[in-house]
């Protein structure tokens, strides 16, 4: 089963593993946490989508929660002057698409 989101997750990933980059010059912590949350988004997707049941959710849930702590981490680098405000935008938006989608696959009724 080949879905478009996981596409769009890799995508995400390198993007965000891009600016993480620019984010490292001034705040090496923030950079880290950032690459292991956008990561932690792709592997736990790609495990819940493959997975049955109570497994599925968990992973996904896992997967949301890792997409909130990006678009915060983005949000953050943002108001600390890393990033200009129109690339924060676009991430926030794509990586809250990401999250929005993995709702609906978890919740979805069977």
């Amino acid at each position: 089963m080949s879905l478009r989101i996981l596409d769009d997750i890799v995508h995400t990933v390198g993007v965000v593993h891009r600016h993480c980059i620019l984010i490292a010059r001034q705040d090496s912590d923030l950079s880290r946490q950032m690459k292991r949350a956008i990561n932690s988004v792709g592997l736990n997707a790609g495990e819940g989508l493959s997975a049955r049941a109570g497994n599925r959710t968990a992973r996904l849930e896992s997967a949301m929660a890792s997409g909130r702590e990006v678009i915060l981490g983005l949000r953050i680098a943002g108001a600390a002057g890393y990033l200009d405000a129109e690339r924060v935008a676009r991430e926030v938006d794509s990586v809250d698409r990401i999250v929005a989608t993995l709702y609906k696959l978890a919740y979805r009724p069977r």
